[in-house]
């Protein structure tokens, strides 16, 4: 299942690709943007290697990661990534993980990605539970799982090695079931 391209009104999620690089590290250098995740930030031969890597990765075959490149319609900007990382193929459940340069922060980019990775990963791969996990102190990204259907399940502590520093995620999570169901939690 390669390549893969995804579509909405505003943009188009696509494999990376070599020339990317310059767009990747945009984010993929900027220490606020890469704070909340154990990447970087990274150097342009860093930056470089890195989308080489995932490249790479996406041609494997069981294919298990699908890091796509967002980009908006308008203008071809590439403004981050967003992924599906199929952690169990016996038990069909996969992470869900995106990434946005900070001027594409709150316009609605990282939930219309998420939701057509969600869709994707629930009509194409197959994936039964689908999960997610972000920082406490980010609710940005907090919401944008919520706003896709996700619900908080609870708090892995000391989940994540971020800058040096042990850190705690929240974990969300949905099953293909839940589309459209209210969270009997809150």
């Amino acid at each position: 299942m390669w390549p893969v391209t995804l579509d909405s009104e505003r943009m188009v999620v696509r494999e990376l690709a070599d020339s990317d690089a310059p767009a990747v590290h945009k984010w993929a250098g900027d220490r606020d943007t890469v704070r909340w995740v154990p990447l970087g930030p990274l150097d342009h031969p860093g930056t470089a290697q890195y989308v080489a890597q995932l490249i790479t990765q996406a041609q494997r075959v069981p294919r298990l990661g699908y890091t796509l490149a967002i980009e908006r319609r308008s203008d071809h900007a590439l403004l981050g990534t967003v992924s599906i990382e199929i952690d169990s193929f016996e038990h069909k459940r996969a992470e869900l993980g995106y990434i946005l340069r900070r001027d594409a922060w709150g316009q609605g980019y990282a939930t219309e990605a998420a939701g057509l990775i969600r869709d994707f990963a629930f009509s194409q791969l197959g994936v039964y539970r689908l999960w997610a996990v972000c920082d406490p102190d980010n609710p940005a990204s907090s919401a944008v799982l919520r706003k896709i259907g996700m619900r908080l399940e609870g708090v892995m502590r000391g989940d994540l090695l971020v800058g040096g520093e042990r850190r705690d995620s929240l974990l969300h999570a949905m099953v293909v079931t839940d589309a459209g169901d209210p969270d009997p939690y809150l």
